[in-house]
């Protein structure tokens, strides 16, 4: 059997998703899309918990010498971090991808 990994949410992961959904529901007046979109981004975190490396390190220093992986959800990124010793999955930042990704990443992930 597959071994499964522990997903754990950032604070800042949460009021990301918090604010994208606010967005498309309030701003754009599209609460079914806000729903998808939502749902969308909850199920594919889910499935990270087997085999969670299956997404790429992001390519750009120091984000890459910390282990920091990603994945794109339409128009957006999802950054997660390993911690393979407790076999725990960190959501990290959930960001637009024309906003200036590398100024909004933190530059230190807790373990």
């Amino acid at each position: 059997m597959m071994e499964q990994w522990k997903i754990i949410y950032s604070n800042q992961s949460r009021v990301d998703l918090l604010n994208i959904d606010n967005y498309i529901r309030y701003d754009l007046l599209s609460p079914m899309a806000a729903n998808r979109i939502t749902d969308k981004f909850l199920n594919m975190i889910k499935n990270l918990n087997s085999m969670p490396k299956r997404y790429p390190l992001y390519p750009e220093e120091p984000w890459y010498s910390l282990g920091l992986r990603y994945f794109p959800v339409e128009n957006y990124i999802v950054f997660y971090h390993l911690e393979d010793n407790k076999q725990i999955v960190q959501i990290i930042r959930i960001m637009y991808s024309g906003q200036d990704i590398s100024g909004n990443l933190p530059t230190k992930l807790n373990n």
